[in-house]
């Protein structure tokens, strides 16, 4: 079957006799076809609500009982967009941009009814509607950007033609979306509806469908407002591309260019040009190094979020812990918790000592209200939520308790076994201990099967990963109740034993200063490739950063992202992790590894096993196996032409 994604905006793809199925549902009443799309959990646009929905449209179209046609979200979702698990494979018929201009040149009135997300393709879908009406908790996006993409469905075309360039290229080039008023204002949709939304737009279809005046459907092709000032249109533009270039960041990532260039494309070219021109930046995109490394970080985020280790439990609603111990990683901890609505039980050893912790918490939101970054009383409910955890019933109510004392005191077995004791079973003991080894912390507790560990790879107020690992006995419940903290403070988590992040951190550390050492860099040019890479800490703070060709970053980054890889295969060998994706999410969102680049293990296979196979070796003959002896694992799955996800 021809690609249809190649096809552009035209084509008959569907008859009348083929089945919708029952995901998209189809009902005539007093003339409006009212097309309900019903794919749970979000009505994502998967081939077969594409198919069902084309052939409804065409159903309704040649029905002459049919007036209008009403599009809405079955749920409370609109639709969230594409099926993105698609996107790596052959596009089938219909493809989005080719029905929704089946849809857009329908010849009778087409009426969208937007609730909840209406997101990438869900907004695309509402666009080549004729009308569109939006309930309160509406969201409208195209997120497209974050997935290294631009909007595939026409979305750069139809809506500059509504909304004009600089409130469109806000929308995409952030990739958040927007609320239904705003998008009132901005004429995006035309009107609010605070009552039955999927009555009201029935309603407004079947007016406009018998109208004695015959309302023409209102194609978005054919706005012109967004269009009407064609010198402020390009110096949005403009403005676009120079804080973009200016944006050493994002400068590198190539979706938001081609966002840029297909919204001007919008202003200077044909519409359906407009649309082919899009069509092809959206198949480069798709098909290159940033969109395939972005997408899989999409996924691996997803499957993190439920390791095997839960053993079938659910991330535990977490509004009460307990933390023992006021000093640095207590109080950050305090405070991450605080800010984030969850009630703090704070114990220290004495009154003095307590009253010491909370008046960190309290300077901590107090310089943030001066700052202007939190209003008053946010920082007063924050300071509120923090109490006195001492005595018998200070820690009751606990869903997990975590002890913070550094981890060079030598009182923390001696503190985890008398909390042990106190807590009783039901609530989740937890250290934030990187050393000694969990088994030894573990020895002494009555309760090893309540037991984890949180490790935050920073202050955890300013944390991006929490790492939690627990010992076999440990139950999924318990581990569970560590991932509903991560989950109420807004922290990405992993199931990891021993943390694995600083490990493999330490592995591209190690590897950077073995290349300076050597000459193959001097410091500053190390400086450069790391943030000409896209971390966002260079490895020698006390440098400066030379300037280096493109081609040089390549050179330098190589060999430290092997070296991480490298240490990746061996703790996955270990079984510190589940899945290689697991150390790529690790490392994105606790290390700053770029994530347009995947993380270390996906960039490995991005850049072939074998060739990463075959350079460490070289390394290891020529600067020494003790960093560079390629992990067991590269032979094994070379040999079967095997990845990581094959483990």
């Amino acid at each position: 079957m021809q690609d249809s994604r190649r096809a552009g905006g035209g084509g008959t793809m569907m008859g009348k006799g083929q089945p919708m199925g029952s995901v998209v549902k189809l009902n005539v009443q007093d003339g409006v076809a009212r097309i309900v799309i019903d794919a749970p959990p979000v009505n994502a646009q998967s081939l077969a609500v594409r198919r069902g929905l084309w052939e409804a449209v065409q159903i309704a179209e040649a029905d002459p009982k049919v007036t209008a046609l009403a599009i809405v979200g079955a749920g409370r979702n609109f639709s969230a967009g594409a099926d993105i698990a698609e996107f790596d494979a052959p596009g089938e018929d219909p493809w989005f941009g080719t029905l929704y201009t089946r849809i857009e040149d329908c010849t009778k009135p087409v009426v969208a009814g937007i609730r909840g997300a209406a997101l990438g393709g869900g907004l695309e879908l509402a666009l080549a509607c004729h009308f569109r009406l939006a309930a309160p908790d509406a969201k409208l996006g195209l997120p497209e950007v974050k997935l290294g993409l631009v909007p595939g469905g026409g979305g750069t075309q139809r809506a500059p033609r509504l909304i004009g360039a600089e409130a469109a290229l806000r929308l995409m080039l952030s990739g958040q979306p927007m609320g239904a008023r705003s998008a009132e204002k901005l004429g995006l949709v035309d009107g609010v509806v605070e009552g039955d939304l999927a009555e009201t737009t029935v309603q407004l279809a079947r007016q406009l469908g018998q109208s004695e005046d015959g309302v023409a459907p209102r194609r978005t092709r054919d706005a012109r407002q967004g269009l009407s000032d064609p010198l402020g249109y390009e110096a949005a533009v403009a403005r676009a591309r120079a804080a973009l270039e200016g944006d050493a960041a994002r400068a590198v990532l190539e979706a938001p260019h081609r966002v840029i260039d297909c919204v001007e494309g919008a202003l200077l070219l044909p519409f359906e040009t407009g649309l082919a021109y899009e069509l092809e930046a959206f198949e480069a995109l798709r098909e290159g190094r940033q969109s395939a490394a972005l997408r899989h970080v999409f996924f691996a985020e997803r499957g993190v979020a439920r390791p095997a280790r839960l053993g079938g439990e659910a991330p535990v609603a977490v509004s009460r812990i307990g933390v023992v111990g006021g000093g640095t990683r207590g109080a950050a901890l305090t405070v991450a918790a605080a800010a984030a609505g969850v009630e703090v039980r704070l114990m220290e050893q004495d009154e003095a000592h307590l009253e010491a912790a909370i008046g960190r918490v309290k300077a901590h939101f107090d310089g943030e209200v001066e700052a202007g970054r939190m209003r008053a009383e946010a920082g007063e409910a924050a300071v509120a939520r923090v109490e006195n955890g001492g005595g018998e019933a200070g820690l009751e109510g606990c869903a997990v308790v975590v002890e913070t004392m550094p981890d060079e005191s030598g009182l923390k077995g001696d503190l985890l076994a008398r909390l042990s004791e106190l807590l009783g079973p039901e609530p989740v003991l937890a250290t934030s201990a990187r050393s000694p080894a969990l088994e030894t912390l573990a020895a002494p507790l009555e309760h090893r099967d309540r037991f984890i560990a949180l490790r935050f790879d920073g202050p955890a107020h300013r944390a991006g990963l929490l790492e939690i690992g627990a010992l076999p006995e440990a139950g999924g419940a318990a581990v569970a109740r560590g991932f509903g903290l991560a989950r109420a403070l807004g922290i990405t988590a992993i199931w990891a034993e021993p943390a694995v992040a600083g490990l493999i951190h330490a592995a591209g550390r190690a590897a950077a200063e073995d290349m300076v050492a050597r000459g193959e860099a001097s410091a500053e040019e190390m400086n450069a490739a790391w943030a000409g890479f896209g971390f966002n800490v260079p490895p020698y703070a006390d440098e400066g950063r030379a300037d280096l060709a493109e081609w040089r970053v390549e050179e330098i980054i190589a060999p430290v992202c092997l070296a991480m890889a490298n240490a990746g295969a061996l703790l996955l060998a270990q079984g510190a992790v589940e899945t290689a994706a697991a150390l790529d999410v690790a490392m994105i969102a606790g290390k700053g590894f770029p994530r347009h680049e995947g993380g270390p293990m996906h960039w490995a296979q991005a850049r072939g096993l074998a060739r990463v196979e075959a350079e460490l070796k070289a390394r290891a003959e020529s600067h020494g196996e003790a960093l560079w002896a390629p992990a067991p694992q590269f032979a094994e799955l070379v040999k079967n032409g095997l990845g990581w996800g094959d483990l």
